[in-house]
């Protein structure tokens, strides 16, 4: 135990050492756009805190970089025929970080706890038609549903497993553990996270020993930490303008891949001018979407048109179009009731450059029709809190990313109790639809025509103005090996076990 002690205090002070630390193959030092939030998956909502989560922690099963379901925690798993009754068979022989071994308990216990009224689980509802979980033996359990719930597997794939008798301390949050294939070390906000290689991972050990992650929200800050070899690699917030010139250097590797999410502006829409829809819809016309991918992101991206992205069957091409139209914004304003002057808006965005830029654009072109923007930025946890905690503010500028059904791209946001319905939206007709679109076969017309339906309001009611679809860009050095980008930003390392670093 001395000598584990020893070792684990070693390589806190050679991580804090800095940069010139890192130059060698026993450490993958990973740049990240924010800090976590949290390393509770039962808590977290956002990517930055999904990216640590998922190189200490695993769900049963997982997407792959091509974004089919592959198995993780568990190995098989099969639906009834009545689609009642969703089973898995779990993998036997996986330990938790303090060796205690994976069972079905864990399980049950993870969705019992999300399931709980009582805790604080913001993505309570995606799990709310299980009705029970029954523990077989120790690796099968069967989730036994109230209704037929066609993406369940999907949501399933996204919450990581929590220990049973762990999962319950004060402080899991700051300091989980889990069965994935790297143990926490240390963590100091706003700096760096620390983790070393769990040797006894079911997966294998990983090659490289010493995992960092890197805070730096700055993009070219980051892109600078990078160029000077302080930083191995990353995923997203590379700075658009300097790719053509990062493509062409041998020193560097980019790989590009479609996303599986948007940007937007997000309204509240039940404060003062904003209440209106018109006054939505004439501030959604003065989005210059092309000009903001041509020349705000460098053509990383597509212009956005709703909230299903243009790669799913769901997607409806023929909602209605919001072209940049200035003519068109002032024509809404008055038939609201507006002149110049009369509108004050506060929009908050968090320290994302591009996001920023978004921000001051939006800004100048609502001047020119004589809406006032006071723009506010801050720090991410902070943003985030505000915008997840409370109804202080007017618009913002967010992002999803994992949108790979409709039932997630949409009955969250802008169902009337969605958890994350931040503008608090409602439409009776939109509810109704995102309830019974969950109990539809997926591949089938009919669910087609619900979810696209479904985007039609969305779109004509504006509690968004969809801005862009993302596309993932991942950065490394030429000396790392076995690393693809991940079209989902959450999983860009779960198999960072499996990169070789060659120097």
């Amino acid at each position: 135990m001395r000598i584990r002690l020893f070792l684990v205090a070693l390589l806190v002070m050679v991580v804090g050492l800095g940069g010139i630390a890192y130059a060698n193959s026993d450490t993958l030092v990973i740049g990240s756009g924010a800090e976590a939030v949290g390393l509770d998956p039962r808590l977290e909502t956002d990517v930055p805190s999904f990216e640590r989560i998922n190189v200490i922690m695993e769900p049963l099963v997982k997407f792959d970089v091509e974004m089919n379901l592959v198995p993780a925690l568990a190995t098989d798993w099969e639906f009834s025929d009545d689609a009642l009754t969703l089973t898995f068979y779990l993998r036997e022989g996986v330990k938790w970080h303090d060796g205690k071994p994976f069972t079905a308990e864990d399980v049950k216990y993870t969705f019992e706890w999300v399931l709980d009224p009582n805790n604080a689980a913001p993505n309570r509802g995606l799990y709310a038609d299980i009705d029970r979980i029954e523990v077989v033996n120790d690796h099968v359990v069967s989730f036994h549903l109230g209704k037929p719930y066609s993406f369940l597997l999907n949501n399933i794939a996204r919450m990581p497993i929590t220990p049973a008798h762990d999962g319950d301390r004060e402080d899991f949050r700051q300091a989980p553990i889990g069965t994935g294939p790297y143990k926490l070390v240390q963590w100091t906000r706003d700096d760096r996270m620390v983790l070393v290689a769990n040797e006894e991972y079911w997966g294998g050990k990983p090659n490289i020993p010493n995992l960092v992650f890197r805070a730096i929200p700055e993009n070219a800050t980051r892109l600078l930490a990078f160029e000077a070899g302080e930083i191995d690699i990353y995923q997203g917030g590379v700075v658009p303008q300097e790719l053509p010139r990062l493509e062409a250097d041998p020193r560097f590797v980019v790989q590009r891949v479609p996303g599986t999410g948007y940007n937007y502006l997000g309204f509240n829409t039940q404060v003062g001018a904003l209440s209106d829809v018109r006054v939505r819809q004439a501030i959604n016309y003065l989005i210059n979407r092309e000009g903001i991918v041509t020349r705000v992101l460098n053509n990383i991206g597509t212009p956005g048109v709703g909230p299903v992205p243009e790669t799913l069957p769901w997607f409806n091409p023929d909602v209605q179009r919001y072209e940049y139209n200035p003519e068109k914004a002032k024509e809404l304003l008055r038939e609201a009731g507006y002149g110049p002057g009369d509108i004050s808006l506060r929009l908050f965005t968090n320290e994302n450059p591009d996001r920023v830029r978004i921000a001051e654009i939006l800004q100048f072109e609502a001047q020119q029709i004589g809406v006032k923007i006071e723009v506010f930025v801050e720090e991410w946890g902070a943003y985030l809190s505000r915008i997840q905690e409370t109804d202080d503010f007017d618009i913002f500028i967010l992002g999803w990313s994992g949108q790979l059904d409709p039932d997630r791209a949409m009955i969250r946001q802008f169902h009337t109790d969605g958890a994350n319905n931040y503008g608090k939206y409602s439409n009776e007709r939109l509810d109704y639809l995102l309830e019974y679109g969950r109990t539809v076969p997926p591949d089938s017309q009919e669910s087609i025509e619900i979810y696209r339906e479904a985007q039609e309001i969305v779109v004509r009611e504006v509690p968004y103005g969809f801005i862009n679809y993302s596309e993932e860009v991942g950065l490394h050095h030429n000396y790392i090996k076995n690393w693809r980008v991940h079209p989902y930003g959450a999983g860009a390392w779960q198999d960072v076990h499996l990169i070789v670093k060659e120097r």
